[in-house]
């Protein structure tokens, strides 16, 4: 469904983007080759690529395949996120099969995320384009600094609105600002609308990530491709837990608040987070959250014109509120 009508304007080059991830990338270690075509293999609805393409076709882009090089970097880019967080979570599922640290442990997985990474720079120096160098490498800095602040707050239910917020900015909302943004600079539109896509991607990827947050608490382990839950198993507190821990002031809190703060939670402390979050209006208020940063996106596409790439974005926009995956 996302592909068939969100992704339609591009859907023959996010085709080519899909066909160059899965070609085996070419290392001296063949080890570094499998587990990066085991992690590019599993799937993913390539959200990154395929906003970096509507961004560049939505700005009049016409120059030939760099739209399509760049959104494989930002898929790269993503995958070694994604490896690299499963090594910090031990997360043992990813996309509803092992983890990469799972499979090969954190050794070989931490060096095949650095590989993806390093791949990645590669690639954008091949392009040549310092403004697009640096909007990725803004990201990848920002994306890292997210991870050590999340360590931070790591089990602390102490955590506030705004520091969550910094975090999901850093860690999820980067890229797609960098995706959108890359996608503005190769079309070659002026400095306001290449700002007002940069807006874009970090109020939809804040916004995304709001819902997700809300999806570990609502959804099911099928939907999710990983165990409901797994964020407060790995120790993360999220938007939904911090809204009712602050509206709270019930017993029931002070309990909640010493499971989290005393190490690894049990299956029925999970459920009993969760339900605790789900009747206390935790897991709408992400998604209120969530809607006030996508309605800020969507204000962003205003000055483009009436294209089918806006249009898409702006589908885009609405589909996350209402996502299942």
């Amino acid at each position: 469904m996302l592909r068939e009508l969100v992704f339609a304007p591009v859907a023959e080059k996010l085709a080519e983007v899909e066909r160059r991830i899965q070609v085996k990338i070419s290392s001296r270690a063949d080890l570094i080759s499998e587990v990066t075509n085991y992690v590019l293999g599993g799937g993913g609805k390539r959200v990154r690529p395929a906003l970096l393409l509507l961004s560049a076709r939505m700005c009049g882009y016409d120059g030939g395949e760099r739209d399509v090089d760049l959104a494989v970097v930002a898929e790269f880019m993503h995958a070694a996120t994604l490896i690299h967080d499963d090594i910090i979570d031990n997360a043992q599922k990813r996309r509803g099969r092992p983890s990469a640290p799972a499979r090969w442990g954190p050794h070989v997985s931490v060096l095949a995320g650095d590989f993806l990474y390093s791949h990645s720079i590669q690639r954008l120096v091949r392009d040549g384009d310092f403004q697009v160098l640096k909007a990725f490498a803004d990201a990848t800095v920002a994306m890292t600094e997210g991870e050590i602040l999340e360590l931070r707050w790591h089990r602390n239910p102490d955590v506030l609105h705004q520091d969550y917020l910094t975090i999901i900015t850093c860690k999820t909302a980067a890229l797609f600002s960098a995706a959108c943004r890359s996608g503005a600079l190769i079309a070659g539109v002026d400095e306001p609308r290449v700002e007002a896509l940069t807006e874009f991607g970090l109020n939809l990827g804040i916004g995304f990530q709001l819902v997700d947050d809300a999806l570990d608490f609502a959804a099911s382990e099928e939907m999710l491709g990983k165990p409901v839950g797994n964020d407060l198993v790995e120790g993360k507190v999220t938007y939904p837990l911090i809204y009712v821990l602050h509206q709270d002031h019930s017993p029931e809190r002070d309990h909640i608040r010493h499971l989290l703060s005393n190490g690894q939670l049990q299956e029925t402390d999970v459920e009993r987070i969760r339900r605790y979050v789900t009747e206390g209006g935790g897991v709408l208020a992400s998604v209120e959250e969530a809607r006030k940063y996508l309605r800020k996106a969507r204000q962003q596409l205003v000055p483009f014109p009436d294209t089918v790439a806006r249009r898409s974005l702006e589908m885009l926009v609405d589909f996350i509120v209402e996502r299942k995956w």
